[in-house]
């Protein structure tokens, strides 16, 4: 059975529920690895700061230096919680925080024991605003706090 992530735009939603909905889809986009959705959830020319990677700017630099490593490397789960959102009514730009698990496995052998898995805890607080004239929420800036890991490292670098 194929899975994938629901469309980016979900009807109904409050400004502060659509707020928390671009981090769901940022990540969810990593853990199917949805070029569409990743797009859906950040503006092009979207900042990145994430422990293990250089600084970004731009989508092309967030894919290249981040996404397309995680996204079709490994078999990813993110898991997102305690999400707090700053916005004022009527506003166009927010910010939101969150607590973050990232659960990272090389490809394919998520049912084998042994040194394949690396999990980190942190923080995301990014900066969000409005698209317009779409009115759906992207990611201006991120960024990635990791404040734990557990496992093996260098499933992240691939070797």
């Amino acid at each position: 059975m194929a899975f994938s992530a629901l469309p980016a735009a979900l009807p109904g939603l409050t400004d502060r529920e659509s707020i928390a909905d671009v981090l769901y889809r940022a990540v969810l986009a990593f853990d199917h690895g949805d070029d569409a959705l990743l797009r859906s959830a950040v503006t092009d020319d979207v900042t990145a700061e994430m422990p293990g990677s250089p600084p970004t700017s731009g989508i092309s630099a967030l894919k290249t230096a981040v996404f397309d490593r995680v996204a079709f490397d490994l078999d990813t789960t993110h898991f997102l919680s305690n999400i707090r959102v700053s916005v004022e009514s009527g506003a166009s730009m927010a910010q939101v925080s969150c607590s973050a698990l990232a659960q990272h496995v090389r490809k394919g052998k998520g049912f084998e024991p042994g040194p394949h898995r690396f999990t980190s805890g942190g923080m995301y607080l990014c900066d969000v605003v409005k698209d317009e004239p779409s009115g759906v929420w992207k990611i201006k800036t991120w960024k990635a706090n990791i404040v734990w890991v557990d496992g093996d490292l260098a499933v992240m670098t691939g070797h």
